[in-house]
This record gives C-alpha cells, structure tokens and sequence, in this order.
C-alpha cells in the first residue's frame, strides 16, 4: 500500500519556534531491592538502603491508561522514594530511592505509559489536552504507550508490605544531537520525499556536504523535495521510497546503501540513532496521521522496541511523540 495519500495539512497543537535536541543516551536500571528480615541493610547500585524504608499508604496516586483505567499506583517511600505498582496483580513496575518530582499533586489525572513515561491531563491547557511530563509537550491520549497488563507484563517481584524481590528492568532513550529541517511542502501526498528530503539535507550538513548539490538547496526544501519526486512519485511505498533515494545518492554523492526494514525495524532505528543519524518511520492507521512518512529523530523504549518515537512529521512539527504500535517500518541510509 502507499502512505500519505492525503494532502491535508496537520498542524499538531501549534508547535512553535526551532527545537534543538541535545545528544543524550542512557540505560536506566529499575532496581527493585529485597529488605531481608535476618539482615540490616541491603546494598545495591553503591547505595545503602535502611532496613526501615516503608511504603506510605496514604500517598496513593491513581494513574490511569488511555483508555481511563486505573492502570497503576504510585506511592511514596519512607523516608525517601517512591514505587509504583500493576493495579492488576500488584506487581512492581518502578522504584526509585530518590523522590519522583513529577507526581506532586494527589488529586490531579495522570496517564502513565510505563516507567519514566509520566503523563497529566492539564486543565490550565486547552480542553482533553494531556501533556507529557518530562518534556512538558502536549501528546494525544493515544499516543500514551499501553502498558501490558496482568499475567502478560515482565515480572518485577510482588509488593508485600515492606518486602521486595530483587529484579530490573532497562529503559533504554536515545535522540539525535542536532535539529531537522522543518520542510512541509506536500501538495499532493508526497510525504515519503519530504521525509526522505529532511534526512538528507541532515547528512548534508552533519555528514558530507556532497548529499544535496546546491543548486537544490533551499530553506523551504521545495527543490529538493520535487527532485525526489522526480525520482519516487508519490503517495510511496517502501520499495518506491527506497529506490527514489538510492538513485538520488547515487547521482549527486555516491552509491550507498539504503535499507528498508519491514520486521525488527526497532533494533535498526536503535542503531541508526545511535550513530546520530535520523531515518525515515512508516505510520500505519495512526489516529491523526494515517498512513504517513516521517523522520525519527529519538526513541524511548521500555522493552521489546516498545514505547515511543519522537519524530518530525513534515508538516513542520518536531518534537512529536508517536506510539510505537502505530509504526510498520523504516527506511534509512547505510
């Protein structure tokens, strides 16, 4: 099938002036630790905790999914801390020994997509708004990544009064350091060469100057977009996406290799973001884009390449958040 056989315009919620990312790559272990009754202290991550940490009831915070169940809890520590536990079986998701800053209200509504993916719905905003903590971005409500519920999630251990089972779970995060182009000319479902003409004006300028001659360089990326156009039609699949920009490098750089993956793309957008490159997302049946290119440009993952990808969607947005349920591939250049 083709993507982007619309040329709607999006503007999602009126995303402003240039977004610089800032390169940043980390493995966060969740460490649930064990309070041994025949022991003092348990020592983990060069930290000693006391044997008399204890959860406070009474801090219980309801935290809710997309679809408005009560999906976790969140509770704090004593003396410091915090944990948060499955509403369905009381399995532990996240512990910290430090306070979680952003749960501060106990009466607010907030959505949570698994650890460190904290949302709140902001009444100060327009109406449903719902904003993303750590970022402070307004996401849409289904974008919130759905935490699996019950017997199906990673087991963490089980909360049992002050009792709890050793385990860790990795949340890995990654970005590009530098901004893409905010291209939006698509007139008539040509979404896969605006994508394709951001990532390569990013190799142009990050990579090798001989990407985009130019005579095809402009602010609005207009000429280099119908150059790919020129080159891959529109309303593209994967294999017109990938042909139309191997050609393009070919005659303007060099013979490279563009790759197209359909199946483990998680592991390989992983890659290519860790190299500090973009690559271009394929959406499928996403709420508001439909079928659409895009260009990812940072990842947050809890496990098995789930979670969300933040991405430009060539409408000029950057900075969005796309539920990674709704992605059926990448194309990127070797």
């Amino acid at each position: 099938y083709c993507k982007c056989a619309t040329s709607e315009k999006i503007d999602f919620c009126g995303e402003g002036g240039i977004i610089m990312f800032k390169k940043h790559k980390f493995i966060s272990f969740l460490i649930i630790f064990v309070l041994l009754f025949s022991v003092n202290t348990t020592t983990f991550a060069n930290t000693t905790m006391e044997q008399n940490s204890s959860v406070n009831y009474t801090s219980e915070i309801k935290l809710y999914d997309s679809n408005e169940n009560i999906i976790a809890y969140y509770y704090e520590l004593n003396p410091t801390g915090y944990v948060i536990v499955n509403a369905d079986n009381n399995e532990m998701i996240e512990y910290s020994e430090y306070n979680n800053k952003y749960f501060s209200e106990k009466d607010a509504h907030y959505y949570y997509g698994g650890p460190l993916m904290y949302y709140k719905a902001d009444g100060t905003r327009q109406f449903g708004s719902i904003i993303e903590l750590q970022s402070q971005k307004e996401v849409a409500i289904e974008d919130i990544t759905p935490l699996v519920r019950g017997s199906e999630a990673d087991s963490l251990g089980t909360l049992n009064i002050d009792n709890f089972l050793i385990k860790t779970r990795a949340v890995s995060s990654d970005s590009i350091s530098h901004s893409t182009a905010r291209y939006s000319y698509n007139p008539d479902g040509r979404c896969g060469s605006v994508a394709g003409a951001i990532v390569l004006n990013y190799y142009d300028r990050y990579k090798s100057p001989s990407y985009v001659p130019n005579s095809l360089e402009s602010s609005d990326g207009v000429a280099l977009i119908n150059a790919l156009v020129a080159r891959m039609g529109t309303n593209t699949n994967y294999n017109e996406l990938k042909k139309g920009l191997s050609l393009f490098i070919k005659q303007y750089y060099k013979p490279t290799t563009v790759t197209a993956n359909t199946y483990s793309w998680g592991d390989r957008i992983r890659t290519i973001i860790g190299k500090n490159y973009p690559c271009i997302l394929g959406l499928t049946s996403h709420p508001r884009y439909g079928e659409h290119w895009v260009v990812v440009t940072g990842y947050n993952f809890t496990s098995n390449n789930s979670g969300t990808y933040t991405v430009n969607d060539g409408w000029g947005n950057v900075g969005i958040n796309i539920n990674s349920s709704y992605t059926d591939g990448c194309v990127d250049i070797g």
